[in-house]
């Protein structure tokens, strides 16, 4: 596999993709043949023996998280057979579905899979989230049930015959790059892992990697004066399962995304009273009985929450529903930092957590430019020499460090086109834009990154990536816009997505699916109560037509 000004080419990596196949390390039981026996199975005899002879010119790829986006990536690359090895999925938990495997509330697991409650419906059609090359039930109504999201995955899984190649209850406890000296771009990764019942971990090689682990797991929740004090109950909307845990409750949510509208209103004909606090401009919809709206809360007192404009709201429970931080432990440096003194008589760059001391700045003679964000200010600092990042923000010096996300901030730095390291291409991030149809951008961001480990699609170097990374990091600050909405696509997601099909050269998405979303997005701020009875039908790569619950028919 070769990169163009950074991505490898099967012959120059030959060597490197053999050592990469065959390594697996003390404790290990899984080795490269049993993969290949697996990939032998779907080939006719005609071409066995000659793939036989191959198996250690095609790349290893291992896919972190067995959710919609690893099914994906899983089954793209054993779609191609010529150039990847079956994959390997690791999966933390007993089965596939990710955050649509629903369950009960564990008080004592903070880091929670699932997302879901009980009566979650989509707020998108089906029409509009289902794989381009796999399709819903046609009987099922647009807006299903969370239940009917996870059996559809299941059946992609058997469909593609995806299941033989994941390992279950299997957590990736380490991912970093095997590295020779100053060397970034077309490296193998060395990832650990810990099969349940198992007394020894695993370490392999592999050409690259997809991390597929979602963004749904670590709670999001903002920092308010005085809420330590706060004696009602405390709760993020990851924890809600249903609204008889709320009887004659007086609840307040804060956040009006669609968590918190759906929680709102599912509450309303349970609790004593329901109040969603937002910011923002007005919504266009009443809110029904029982519900009300207020402006952010801003502090808080034993028994009463305080609103932005000084009201008070008495309340018993308070539900964040604020969203999720990027939480990827894996990536995490698994040694403390070495410190400045230690790194300079190494003549080394130092690898610093925490905010960047002047002394490192002064240094390696960084320039500074700073851009005011909602809270605070985000420093991003350059070495005159192009070739050191920091973010001061992220407290990472960046071309010592894997991906690790900003605690603060909630975004991940280095990723080129929301998609690849800019740092070591072979690592992608599937899944990591928000405000987007989900599995139909999985689709398009698997075959791009396969096209790029292909050598399809030419990649600028390294720098070339990096430099434009940052150079959309700082349009974005400039905006006034917080890093926590860097990877926020919303109607950019059209433009992005064609981009990726024209570059990679594989169908872009119907035009259908945005004309869909946009009609979507108008009903649901209109009326978010009814919306869902709509039915979408698809008449053309351009053209679908909605009908209401009353049978009236609207072409859009």
């Amino acid at each position: 596999m070769a990169f163009v000004n950074a991505v490898c080419c099967p012959a120059s990596y030959s060597s490197n993709h053999s050592q990469a196949s065959q390594d697996t390390y003390e404790g290990s039981s899984y080795e490269c043949e049993s993969d290949c026996h697996a990939l032998d199975q779907t080939l006719t005899n005609g071409q066995s023996n000659t793939m036989e002879k191959m198996t250690y010119n095609r790349l290893r790829v291992a896919v972190i998280g067995a959710g919609a986006a690893g099914l994906c990536a899983a089954r793209h690359l054993l779609s191609n057979p010529h150039t990847f090895q079956p994959p390997v999925v690791f999966e933390t938990s007993g089965q596939v579905g990710g955050t649509w495997v629903y369950t009960e509330v564990s008080e004592t697991e903070t880091h929670q899979h699932s997302s879901m409650y009980r009566n979650l419906r989509t707020n998108l059609p089906k029409e509009i989230m289902e794989f381009p090359d796999f399709s819903f039930d046609p009987s099922l109504p647009s807006f299903i049930h969370h239940s009917e999201v996870l059996r559809y995955l299941e059946e992609y899984t058997d469909n593609f015959n995806i299941r033989p190649h994941i390992r279950f209850n299997c957590s990736v406890t380490e991912v970093s790059p095997v590295l020779k000296d100053g060397e970034h771009g077309q490296v193998p990764w060395e990832v650990s892992s810990h099969t349940q019942g198992s007394p020894h971990p695993v370490t392999e090689r592999f050409d690259a990697v997809m991390v597929c682990a979602g963004h749904y797991s670590l709670p999001y929740i903002p920092d308010i004066p005085g809420i330590d004090t706060f004696q009602g109950k405390l709760l993020h909307s990851h924890f809600y399962r249903y609204p008889e845990m709320f009887a004659s409750h007086s609840v307040v949510l804060l956040g009006c995304g669609p968590s918190g509208v759906d929680i709102a209103l599912e509450l309303a004909p349970y609790a004593q009273n329901v109040t969603l606090c937002h910011r923002g401009a007005a919504l266009q919809w009443t809110p029904p009985k029982g519900v009300t709206l207020a402006p952010p809360v801003v502090g808080a007192t034993p028994h009463n929450l305080i609103c932005e404009d000084g009201t008070q709201l008495e309340a018993d429970t308070l539900i964040f529903c604020t969203g999720y931080k990027y939480y990827y432990p894996f990536l995490e440096p698994q040694n403390k930092p070495r410190n400045l003194k230690e790194a300079e008589e190494n003549g080394e760059t130092a690898v610093t957590k925490g905010p960047v001391p002047n002394a490192v700045v002064e240094r390696i003679g960084l320039l500074v430019e700073t851009r005011k964000v909602l809270s605070g200010s985000a420093e991003l600092l350059q070495s005159k020499d192009e070739k050191e990042f920091c973010d001061k923000n992220t407290n990472w010096l960046m071309n010592d460090e894997v991906v690790v996300p900003d605690e603060g901030q909630g975004h991940l730095p280095l990723l080129y086109k929301h998609l690849i390291h800019a740092l070591y291409p072979t690592m992608c991030f599937i899944g990591a834009c928000k405000i987007v149809i989900p599995f139909p951008l999985f689709h398009c961001q698997v075959l791009f990154f396969l096209a790029v480990l292909e050598g399809k699609c030419p990649l600028p170097s390294p720098n070339q990536m990096l430099l434009e990374s940052h150079e959309e990091l700082k349009n974005h600050l400039s905006l006034g816009l917080p890093l926590k909405y860097l990877h926020r696509l919303e109607i950019g997601q059209w433009e992005y997505n064609n981009w990726l099909a024209e570059t990679a050269g594989f169908e872009p998405l119907p035009p259908v699916k945005k004309k869909m979303y946009e009609t979507c997005r108008r009903f649901r701020s209109i009326n978010p109560t009814l919306y869902r009875g709509f039915k979408f039908e698809v008449l053309s790569k351009e053209e679908c037509r909605v009908i209401s619950a009353e049978c009236k028919g609207m072409q859009v």
